[in-house]
């Protein structure tokens, strides 16, 4: 008995064969470690296996075998009447094409485990990340919804989580985001935070919106903000949505789009 890797367990099985001189058929063959293939290049591992060649077995003496009994062919009209007294399957789906409040239900407890088992892996692909980065942290996934997951990256390093001016975290969220989607939990929106940082970056943002108003009407000109998340920018539309001195705007291509305030006239 040997232990083999491949990139695939086929491919695992395949080396064992040739190094152990034998047909694939003639092997028995214990998976050890599933391949993981990761995400964008991390987190990849080999399949492990563990292979040894079957003892050879004589051969027995065939057993005429016995002529199978012939069933009586059913009646087509027994078939019919039986058919008449199947039970009716429910409808979910009512007349006027609404559906039905336990369907909806069932849909909505289906999306919400779909997402909760995707999250699990975005975990171990963090811890991946984080590893690779030298960073000792630990997510959590602090709330899970049928389009929102919450993950707290706790650490003694936040600083190091959240980079200059949040771009590494932002950047983590958009990864987590491709990775949600790539594991069949589209349209999900995955928050990364670390040490109370997004409650923190709302008040900045808050006093950052005061601010360029501030100026804005000080100088008669157009305030460039520097790009931000997609949640972010939404933040800064609302604060200003009232202000009758100025407008605002996002300009650029994701994920250097920004927010734009200007005067009103």
């Amino acid at each position: 008995m040997g232990q083999f890797k491949g990139a695939t367990v086929e491919e695992a099985v395949k080396a064992a064969s040739q190094q152990l001189g034998t047909n694939e058929d003639h092997l028995t063959v214990t998976v050890i470690q599933q391949p993981r293939h990761g995400f964008l290049g991390i987190g990849r591992r080999a399949a492990v296996i563990e292979a040894k060649v079957k003892p050879t077995k004589e051969s027995k003496p065939k057993v005429a075998k016995v002529a199978k009994k012939v069933k009586p062919a059913k009646s087509k009209v027994a078939n019919k009447v039986k058919s008449h007294h199947q039970p009716v399957q429910p409808n979910h789906k009512k007349a006027d094409g609404e559906i039905d409040p336990a369907e909806m239900k069932r849909r909505h407890e289906e999306n919400v485990n779909r997402v909760r088992e995707s999250s699990q892996q975005l975990i171990q692909y963090l811890s991946d990340i984080f590893t690779e980065l030298k960073v000792h942290v630990e997510p959590e996934i602090k709330e899970v919804r049928s389009h929102e997951v919450v993950i707290d990256l706790k650490s003694e390093q936040s600083g190091r989580i959240i980079g200059h001016h949040g771009r590494r975290i932002n950047a983590l969220e958009q990864l987590s985001n491709a990775f949600m989607n790539y594991h069949g939990a589209s349209k999900t929106i995955v928050i990364l935070d670390t040490a109370n940082y997004r409650q923190r970056r709302q008040k900045a943002l808050h006093t950052l919106a005061e601010r360029s108003v501030t100026e804005v009407v000080a100088t008669g000109q157009a305030v460039f903000l520097d790009p931000m998340p997609a949640r972010e920018r939404k933040q800064i539309h609302k604060e200003l949505e009232n202000n009758r001195h100025v407008r605002t705007y996002s300009h650029g291509r994701e994920p250097y789009r920004s927010v734009v305030i200007a005067p009103a006239n």
